[in-house]
């Protein structure tokens, strides 16, 4: 296995772990959510107690996702004919799979839970079913508490596709430029409670999402050693604890830092692994399903077996459930619409003036996540 000295790639190149990662992320927010559905994600989730309050599982594994697809939406761009081509890859890879999921919640999930006294269930119309799906947006997030970060990822498709086409993106310090703002935005946010009509989501999402996407623009840069990696745990961890105490630091320094030091550690993980984590990468395939579905999985599996449930056999059993849906939206929605759109590969766009890229997620990571 060779090993690399930067975040840089030669085309093709499937030396990774980025599938393996996330499908501990998705798997890390299933458990968040069962300990919330328990009562416990106060007491009980360990990075609250490690971050001294400022995060949660399931936040920081949110944070990493979009880390994540910052990269590797940045290399879709690179890889892609145009807009054209680049919006027809994002939209097949995101909208089948979610419209299902959209559909299964709708007249299956919170029909059954209402039946039981839980959740009113939505309209069960055309209307009722496909404009949410259109919006990327879902109403009865009572239901299915995963699905308000789709639109999020889309949004930022739309944004890169928009910089990428204006030529934007092959410019360095213009990406960077907007890393440092949408940062900015984030600290006021935090610290000042400034909000400036933004959607509160978006000042610590686009951070992150750009993080990932200023790392690709300068992946040639930025060396993946042992060192930096270090450097970035340590800050992470004295920002986290021994620094900042939730209950009498004003703000949420951690929050702040993981878009510089968190993002590292992260692509550090992804690209410097070792060679059993890329042969894992498989895993990744199923971790968009088990986002999907895990969530009114969950919910369904506590109403009706509440009494005999803990939080690990509540966690481990409503798993691997949506694994089994994840499997059967991978086989039968998310491969064949993602072969509908397979070309033959062209001659890539550069992001930066570097001629080797990483190419799309899809052809470079073989993941199936929501990036």
């Amino acid at each position: 296995m060779k090993t690399y000295t930067t975040l840089e790639r030669p085309r093709g190149d499937r030396d990774n772990a980025v599938g393996l990662l996330r499908f501990v992320l998705t798997s890390t927010v299933v458990l968040s959510h069962s300990l919330r559905m328990h009562g416990l994600s106060i007491s009980h989730d360990p990075m609250i107690k490690l971050t001294s309050g400022q995060y949660t599982m399931g936040g920081m594994a949110v944070d990493a996702f979009f880390v994540l697809s910052g990269f590797l939406v940045a290399a879709s761009w690179a890889g892609s004919r145009g807009w054209g081509d680049f919006l027809t890859r994002r939209a097949t890879r995101i909208y089948p799979a979610f419209f299902a999921a959209v559909a299964f919640t709708s007249l299956v999930a919170a029909p059954w839970l209402a039946a039981r006294g839980i959740r009113r269930p939505p309209e069960a119309t055309f209307a009722g079913l496909a404009i949410p799906a259109l919006w990327l947006d879902f109403r009865e997030l009572g239901v299915n508490g995963s699905l308000w970060t789709i639109r999020y990822d889309f949004y930022y498709y739309l944004f890169i596709g928009m910089v990428g086409a204006a030529g934007l993106l092959r410019r360095r310090w213009s990406v960077a430029a907007m890393w440092l703002a949408a940062w900015g935005v984030y600290i006021a946010s935090i610290t000042l409670g400034v909000q400036a009509g933004i959607e509160g989501q978006h000042p610590r999402l686009l951070t992150c999402f750009l993080s990932g996407t200023v790392a690709y623009a300068l992946r040639d840069k930025i060396r993946v050693s042992w060192g930096w990696m270090a450097v970035s745990f340590a800050a992470l961890a004295w920002l986290g604890g021994a620094m900042v105490s939730y209950q009498t630091w004003p703000y949420r320094v951690m929050n702040l830092a993981f878009p510089v030091f968190g993002a590292y550690a992260l692509l550090f993980a992804a690209f410097r692994p070792g060679a059993r984590a890329a042969k894992l990468n498989w895993t990744g395939d199923y971790s968009y399903g088990l986002y999907l579905y895990a969530y009114p999985i969950q919910l369904m599996i506590m109403v009706a077996f509440r009494p005999h449930l803990n939080v690990v056999t509540h966690f481990l059993i409503s798993w691997a459930v949506a694994l089994v849906f994840a499997g059967v939206s991978l086989r039968l929605i998310e491969r064949p619409f993602m072969k509908l759109r397979l070309k033959p590969a062209v001659a890539q766009r550069p992001v930066v003036p570097r001629p080797h890229i990483m190419v799309g997620d899809e052809a470079t990571t073989a993941v199936s996540a929501k990036a």
